[in-house]
């Protein structure tokens, strides 16, 4: 990603991050949040759900190797 990239990018997340201040936030009750998911999992096949895309938690490990570098902590 080249420097003017990066700069525009960096713009328009800090817009979208501006946008969602504005919203007022939604009151929604954990039984709803469960059911939306709930319908939008159906949409996905068990054999789907059943596999896992990071069976060695790779993703677990970096993450944890990150923060214990305090790499992005402010």
């Amino acid at each position: 990603m080249t420097k003017p990239e990066y700069a525009e990018y960096r713009a328009r997340f800090e817009a979208l991050n501006a946008w969602e201040a504005r919203q007022p936030p939604i009151e929604r009750s954990p039984s709803d949040i469960l059911a939306d998911l709930g319908f939008l999992l159906g949409f996905v096949s068990a054999e789907e759900r059943g596999k896992d895309p990071d069976p060695e938690k790779l993703g677990i490990q970096r993450m944890r190797a990150i923060l214990a570098l305090g790499i992005g902590s402010k």
